[in-house]
């Protein structure tokens, strides 16, 4: 990570880092699968480009739903110019209501054309049978609702991928915020590390529901 100079602290110590995904996306499809597959064919890509912030480490640590904010710009298929947003949501493997999945929850609303929308992604993480870690953790299913939130009808949907080159500008995006020393803005990027690692060894490791959920399949179908 590329932690640069550490900022006067001025309030609780956080975090900041800057995301970009992009991803085949088809207006008039509310299925993400589907509107790849048809963003695929006609060539239309949404590409987000969100900045992240976490304003106090231990809050975000302690809290289950691991928030944030997004600010950034949503480039859509057909709009010349890039549309910004912010007060967007950011949760980090926030609970689903289902045992063996949690979400990585991206949420941004702006408006355009004097229309409200509102794009809506999550990343699902759980353990299926295979190598399932790097796609759950960098493919966001998007769906763009009409209106201020994701109550508003569904117009559009696609699927977001987060590439290698992409990962690793994440983590040279990487600032620690309000720390008054090398070793306090250490202690934050630990903190966030260390959350990380727990949450994917608590999906991927601890919790062999892949084969339970295998199993019970092969018992259904006999």
């Amino acid at each position: 990570m590329l932690r640069g100079k550490p900022e006067p602290a001025a309030g609780a110590p956080g975090l900041t880092f800057r995301e970009k995904m992009s991803g085949y996306f088809a207006m008039g499809v509310a299925d993400p699968g589907e509107g790849a597959r048809v963003g695929r064919r006609t060539r239309w890509r949404l590409t987000l480009r969100a900045t992240v912030t976490i304003d106090d480490m231990r809050a975000f640590v302690a809290d289950p739903l691991h928030p944030g904010t997004l600010r950034g710009e949503i480039e859509l298929p057909g709009v010349a110019q890039r549309i910004p947003f912010h007060d967007g949501i950011f949760q980090l493997f926030a609970p689903s209501g289902e045992p063996d999945l949690t979400l990585l929850v991206y949420e941004a609303p702006f408006s355009y054309d004097g229309q409200a929308y509102y794009l809506a992604g999550r990343k699902n993480v759980r353990d299926d049978l295979g190598l399932d870690l790097w796609p759950d953790t960098t493919t966001l299913e998007v769906r763009l609702h009409r209106g201020p939130d994701a109550r508003g009808e569904v117009v559009g949907a696609g699927v977001l991928r987060l590439g290698v080159a992409e990962l690793a500008a994440l983590l040279v995006s990487m600032r620690a915020r309000n720390v008054a020393s090398p070793v306090e803005a250490a202690r934050v990027f630990g903190a966030f590390g260390l959350l990380f690692a727990r949450s994917l060894r608590a999906s991927y490791l601890q919790r062999p529901r892949a084969f339970v959920r295998a199993r019970a399949r092969r018992g259904e179908e006999r």
